[in-house]
């Protein structure tokens, strides 16, 4: 009974599958602006005193930026003003273009970050309801018409 049970155990370690995950996202916000210790005071001021719904976060390294970054690959409402790291976010931007229009880098200048940021709010590429609710009913449609007709075929033989 033990080397049954111990076998057992062996088999289902042997086809557990390991997970490789990328990290979780500590940025839920869809609007942020990267910053540096020296740009995080003079971004967050002037985030507050537009109004803008964004979230300002301090980064400490190059790799944490990249991080951050290699998330608005998989989503594509997150939006991005860099203060700081500008070589890094701007080696992203020429590597992945397709983020070219979500993804902005400006100087630790308070004119440049309002400019930014309103460049950034401005350009929403989300369909908003319209293009879920337009895809759902399509799926649903051609779902319901596979449906009916297989319920149909079943019910008249």
């Amino acid at each position: 009974m033990k080397i049954k049970v111990i076998c057992l155990l062996i088999l289902i370690m042997g086809t557990v599958v390991s997970v490789s995950a990328h990290g979780v996202d500590v940025t839920p916000q869809s609007t942020i602006v990267i910053a540096d210790n020296s740009s995080g005071v003079l971004a967050k001021k002037v985030v507050d005193e537009m109004g803008v719904n964004a979230s300002v976060y301090r980064f400490t390294s190059d790799d944490e930026v990249a991080h951050q970054l290699e998330h608005a690959l998989s989503n594509p409402n997150k939006r991005i003003l860099a203060v700081a790291y500008q070589g890094t976010v701007s080696e992203f931007i020429a590597n992945n273009s397709n983020v070219s229009n979500r993804v902005f880098v400006c100087s630790a200048d308070e004119m440049d970050i309002k400019n930014g940021l309103t460049l950034l709010t401005s350009n929403n590429s989300s369909g908003g309801f319209a293009t879920p609710f337009a895809a759902g009913i399509l799926i649903g449609v051609m779902g319901g018409l596979a449906g009916g007709a297989f319920w149909m075929k079943r019910k008249i033989s």
